[in-house]
């Protein structure tokens, strides 16, 4: 069992002792995500940490949906869950240093047109999984405009 994996497991157990509704679901969510992909649940950190993150992404895209609908209390819970997912994350990095390992993965691959896009996107993600794929998109266009 991966580290991440047991610490999620852990703060669960930990989070029903407390009576924390809000955390203890969040938790639940999170770990039934990481064991739909692998049962056992003995998946390494970086896909962990994939799986977590594309449950934040849609997190955050139900708030844009709620502040649509002007659902304030949904837009209240799923942003207490995102503080949540946030601590088993890892630290988000701004758009200078997305730029920077953009840069440096170009060099890396080779890269020099737009058409290569992808495999620098690949470099990068595999190397950072943390990393959200949409600034990491935007950045290698325009380092490779």
């Amino acid at each position: 069992m991966e580290i991440l994996f047991k610490k999620i497991s852990d703060d669960l157990q930990s989070a029903m002792k407390a009576r924390d509704a809000v955390r203890l679901d969040t938790l639940r969510m999170m770990k039934s995500k990481v064991l739909n992909v692998n049962a056992r649940g003995d998946l390494p950190d970086a896909e962990i940490i994939k799986i977590i993150s594309k449950y934040a992404k849609s997190l955050r895209d139900s708030i844009e949906e709620f502040k649509k609908g002007d659902r304030v209390e949904a837009i209240k819970k799923v942003e207490a869950e995102l503080k949540i997912i946030g601590e088993y994350l890892p630290k988000q990095l701004s758009e200078d240093e997305i730029r920077e390992l953009v840069k440096k993965a170009v060099a890396e691959v080779g890269a020099t047109t737009v058409k290569e896009k992808g495999s620098v996107i690949k470099k990068v993600m595999s190397e950072n999984p943390g990393a959200e794929g949409g600034a990491v998109s935007r950045a290698v266009s325009e380092v490779l405009k």
